[in-house]
């Protein structure tokens, strides 16, 4: 693509991915603006008197108006300043960033774990797709499509961590203090996670791969005399992995935002947990700074596949 296209597709690109985050902070606010009960009273007690519970509302600017409410708010948040934690006292976004690199580090090594697996086994069972074998395979990644993630998370604690006491049940190392603790705390919840996202991606990656291998310049390559994996890593791989790009930036959205579950069962200090304590003490902005990081990723995630199409796909930067 020439430098003026290219420049032209990212300006769009970056303008439309402006106003999805827009549309994202007002979801963000509103969704736990308007959800009925005052702050104030949860952070004070239902024992608190009138003028005490007066008070501490325009304090904390519960009693303007919604839209000023939600301006303010977008105004600090623009500048990085997402408020305070009713109940720690906190700077939000400092909570946020002790978080944040927990969820992440989960969700990029459960999809390097999946796509390990996935990838390589997609195209293998797409290019034997006519083998006997490859139906019992296929159902088998059926029934894991099938199995609650927290159902997997658990029975691996009870195999790995209570039966064979070889990898701890929780808990989290930092990275920069003890990288083989953090590196053995993490491999549960990963591969719980990557169990979750390996069995779509592989059924995915192996309808493309059986699509492909009916092309002509498929053929073509097969009359020429190519070897089978000559064609499948050099003519169909390419081709098959192009969707599959689509779907794993997708998928990086939905690990972040899906993390949640994997995080409590396994006491990981993470988005998931941070956002499900804060639901349950009902501390607004810590909710809705979670609501906006977290929607925020699944947008850039968006945006990152798109541009990496543009690298990979001749026809997109032709398009």
């Amino acid at each position: 693509m020439p430098a003026p296209e290219m420049g032209s597709y990212l300006v769009r690109r970056l303008t439309s991915t402006v106003i999805a985050l827009a549309g994202v902070s007002l979801l963000a606010f509103f969704t736990t603006a308007l959800v009925p009960g005052n702050p104030a009273e949860v952070l004070l007690g239902s024992e608190a008197t009138p003028e005490r519970l007066a008070a501490v509302t325009h304090e904390l600017g519960l009693d303007r108006p919604l839209w000023i409410r939600y301006l303010l708010w977008l105004q600090h948040a623009v500048r990085g300043d997402l408020g305070i934690s009713t109940l720690s006292q906190q700077p939000v976004t400092a909570l946020l960033g002790s978080a944040l690199p927990v969820t992440l580090e989960l969700a990029l090594f459960s999809l390097a774990l999946a796509a390990a697996v996935a990838l390589p086994g997609g195209l293998w069972l797409g290019e034997r797709s006519r083998n006997w074998w490859v139906r019992p395979i296929m159902f088998t990644v059926t029934i894991g499509v099938s199995v609650p993630g927290f159902w997997v998370g658990l029975m691996l604690i009870v195999l790995f961590a209570v039966k064979l006491g070889i990898l701890p049940p929780g808990g989290y190392v930092p990275f920069s203090e003890d990288l083989g603790g953090n590196l053995k705390n993490m491999l549960l919840p990963s591969v719980t996670l990557s169990l979750y996202l390996a069995p779509p991606l592989v059924r995915f990656l192996r309808s493309s791969t059986v699509g492909i291998l009916r092309e002509d310049y498929v053929k073509v390559a097969h009359a020429k005399g190519m070897s089978d994996w000559r064609v499948l890593f050099r003519h169909v791989a390419p081709n098959a992995l192009i969707p599959a790009l689509t779907y794993l930036g997708l998928q990086l959205g939905l690990l972040i935002s899906g993390a949640i579950v994997t995080e409590v069962i396994f006491a990981l200090p993470g988005m998931g947990g941070l956002g499900l304590t804060a639901i349950l003490d009902r501390d607004y902005p810590v909710v809705q700074g979670v609501a906006l990081v977290v929607a925020a990723g699944f947008v850039v995630a968006n945006l990152l596949v798109d541009l990496t199409y543009t690298l990979v796909d001749p026809r997109a930067r032709v398009a």
